[in-house]
């Protein structure tokens, strides 16, 4: 076995060998469970709101935009940060946030100060 050979087994056994180690995605941040955890969501319809329902508040078009977005994240099965990531964005540019809420499960869209504006009927 000359040289060249030799190099060329033991720099594909190292790239092999640092591919295996860093194949694990929890080297990089994402953690397996929550990966897991948002396989499991149902699908929630999209929302639907008449322009005259919109009209009523003066955030409603903002909230209504905010929800589609919202869900369309929450359907395409992003992961918890990435919706509160998300709600960080719609807080800074739309004035409004999204949340769960816990008792009926429906998604609600409030203003900043906590006011609710919009709730998506399951």
């Amino acid at each position: 076995m000359n040289d060249n050979t030799r190099m060329a087994i033991i720099s594909f056994g190292g790239g092999l060998a640092l591919y295996w180690l860093f194949k694990d995605s929890r080297f990089f941040g994402a953690d397996k469970s929550e990966k897991k955890a948002s396989v499991r969501r149902e699908k929630v319809p999209e929302p639907v709101a008449s322009p005259k329902d919109l009209a009523k508040n003066k955030n409603g078009k903002n909230a209504y935009i905010a929800l589609k977005a919202y869900i369309d994240a929450y359907n395409n099965r992003e992961s918890d940060k990435a919706l509160e990531e998300l709600n960080r964005e719609l807080a800074k540019e739309l004035k409004v946030r999204v949340y769960k809420r816990t008792s009926d499960g429906n998604f609600v869209v409030s203003d900043l100060d906590g006011t609710t504006i919009l709730v998506n009927q399951n």
